[in-house]
């Protein structure tokens, strides 16, 4: 698996987005060093979401639909969840 950037380097309970071969996925580590890959398309109107360290959430910078760190949707215009890839 191709990846731009290392998740070594990514801390327990955080994300980031990052490139899989040639694709974004957004990616959460649990705190027991788990991964977590989602799409990081919001399913409003196709925006990348990006990850809010305060509250530990994704959140889509277009419209500000939240998203747990799990993907399941919290607030905003999108009504479904970020889907696991």
């Amino acid at each position: 698996m191709k990846t731009s950037g290392t998740l070594d380097n990514l801390k327990n309970n955080t994300g980031k987005i990052v490139e899989i071969e040639g694709k974004k996925v957004a990616v959460y580590k649990n705190e027991k060093g788990e991964i977590l890959k989602l799409s990081p398309i919001c399913p409003h109107l196709g925006c990348i979401v990006e990850w809010e360290d305060k509250n530990k959430n994704w959140l889509c910078p277009c419209h500000k639909s939240a998203f747990n760190k799990e993907g399941k949707y919290i607030s905003g215009p999108a009504k479904s969840d970020l889907p696991q890839i």
